[in-house]
């Protein structure tokens, strides 16, 4: 399984993201099998239909790309638990680096055995223990 961040999913979905090339080359190797099954969160959801209707400002395509991507992914919804780690994992940091809901992510991945994240957010490359495909 592969972790997908709203980083990948937003330069995947935007022609004139900095990333957009890598991210249609991970894209492509997701869907040729490259990394198995493919995860997100509500809470990535949430942030990539925000991003984009801002983006793009039109609700119907937007709608498109959510039910694209709900068809395309795997999605764990956050539930307490989960919520409860997330929050362990944000107050712990040494440094503040990582927003909430990336916390939400690594607790997401950390549960379910999850090593692999595609994302171009570049603190994800200080976790330990993952494998991160994008930068």
């Amino acid at each position: 399984m592969i972790f997908l961040d709203s980083s990948l999913i937003v330069a995947y979905l935007n022609e004139v993201d900095v990333n957009h090339a890598k991210a249609l080359q991970i894209i492509k190797d997701l869907d040729r099998g490259r990394y198995g099954s493919s995860v997100i969160t509500d809470y990535i959801f949430d942030e990539v239909i925000t991003v984009m209707l801002f983006k793009i400002m039109n609700l119907g395509r937007v709608v498109e790309l959510g039910e694209k991507i709900l068809s395309a992914n795997l999605l764990f919804r956050v539930n307490e638990d989960l919520f409860e780690f997330a929050w362990k994992i944000f107050k712990e940091q040494e440094k503040p680096v990582f927003s909430f809901t990336d916390c939400t992510s690594i607790a997401t991945c950390r549960i379910n055995g999850i090593s692999t994240i595609a994302t171009f957010d570049e603190d994800f490359q200080r976790l330990k223990g993952f494998r991160i495909i994008g930068p």
